[in-house]
């Protein structure tokens, strides 16, 4: 039983969008829960409402999320909850790691997961208190949950595109070396967007290790990185994904 308030204001927000149930969304985004056709932006404004219209601290804040996460029955409460994190740019900065171990375990879905950890947990976060965060994302890296295998990718994507400390790239290539064996599509796309993300500050390395890992990584992610680090766009129909003589012998220019 819901006993947050302000959960309850979000599923009260919820029913009366007049949004109906949109089936095909929610199998495109993956999740296990019904999701309503509610604008992202409206969404977004509905949650800076919920953070101006009451005063939360740190332990009211974790409560409220602590309840949209583990009672969620739809997936627009998730959504909520990714956007109240982002509007809460200090709380995140002051937000023990760990916690996301307990609300991975209520997720389904790559977006579920994203909305999550691709954008709320920043390079300066993540490099603040780095020997927890890296114990978490290489504990993630390692669990049975995939949707903690894929978070392991994703919370470093935007510090990777944001980043050039050394500490996030190693554990970037560290973590899609240990599950680029993989066949779900929740990883292949995950190791796929955190190679591209690496080429901004990576290039020479990531056209290093696509080249000594073609046959090992998933087609889809040696394809898109391999045009991103080359053409600078994911996807390029014309180009050619072998390695040429000339570019063996210089690979990065």
């Amino acid at each position: 039983m819901i006993k947050n308030p302000i959960h309850l204001q979000i599923l009260d927000f919820i029913k009366k969008s007049n949004s109906s149930e949109d089936k095909w969304v929610q199998h495109y985004l993956g999740s296990n829960k019904p999701t309503y056709g509610i604008k992202s932006l409206e969404i977004k404004k509905f949650a800076k409402k919920i953070i101006n219209n009451n005063d939360l601290d740190q332990i009211k804040l974790i409560d409220l999320l602590n309840s949209l996460y583990q009672n969620a029955t739809t997936f627009n409460e998730m959504a909520v909850a990714a956007c109240i994190l982002g509007t809460k740019a200090q709380f995140c900065r002051k937000l023990d790691p760990n916690l996301l171990d307990d609300w991975l375990n209520y997720t389904n879905g790559w977006a579920e997961v994203d909305s999550l950890c691709q954008s709320n947990f920043t390079f300066d976060i993540l490099l603040s208190d780095w020997e927890k965060w890296k114990k978490l994302l290489i504990k993630f890296n390692k669990d049975n949950n995939i949707h903690k295998r894929r978070a392991s990718l994703v919370l470093l994507n935007k510090s990777v595109q944001k980043s050039a400390d050394p500490r996030l790239s190693k554990l970037a290539f560290q973590n899609i070396e240990n599950l680029k064996s993989e066949k779900e599509i929740l990883i292949t796309k995950a190791v796929s967007w955190l190679l591209r993300s690496l080429v901004a500050f990576h290039q020479d390395e990531v056209m290093s290790y696509l080249e000594k890992n073609k046959d090992t990584l998933p087609k889809i992610a040696y394809r898109e990185a391999f045009s991103k680090a080359t053409t600078g766009r994911k996807y390029n129909k014309k180009i050619n994904t072998d390695f040429p003589q000339k570019l063996k012998q210089n690979p990065w220019r």
